[in-house]
């Protein structure tokens, strides 16, 4: 097994979690998404990583909001009465195996505490790690 680095481009900023948001910048197809909250310092908070490996990051997202998904709009909202989203602009992940190992690397790095537990990934690399990157 060997070792993989994804390298990614995050959205231009976070959105807030709301209706009226998700429709006009939540991506229309698969990828990875993160719920964000700000500390005092106004440095981000990583909530929950997930992946959207069968629906779109839009979809997903409208899940979570109508409580259809975990963690619901009620537990993040418990949380921080600020939450907003975040998601994987670009990225060089090709397959949905990649957007998994993704997933599974912000996991690892941010340790969010509505994540259960660390998704393992795929299991094809022995480690995974994100650079972010200004363009691909």
């Amino acid at each position: 097994m060997d070792e993989r680095t994804f390298r990614v481009v995050m959205s231009e900023r976070c959105y807030r979690f709301k209706p009226d948001s998700i429709p006009g910048h939540a991506p229309d197809g698969p990828g990875v998404y993160e719920f964000v909250t700000f500390d005092p310092a106004r440095n981000p908070v990583v909530l929950f990583v997930g992946a959207a490996l069968d629906a779109t990051v839009r979809a997903a997202l409208t899940e979570h909001l109508l409580g259809r998904r975990s963690p619901t709009a009620q537990e993040l909202f418990a949380r921080s009465p600020d939450v907003y989203f975040d998601f994987v602009a670009r990225s060089d992940a090709r397959s949905p195996e990649d957007l998994r190992d993704l997933a599974a690397a912000l996991v690892a790095r941010h340790s969010p505490p509505l994540n259960a537990s660390p998704d393992p990934g795929s299991g094809r690399f022995r480690k995974v790690e994100v650079q972010e990157v200004e363009s691909l």
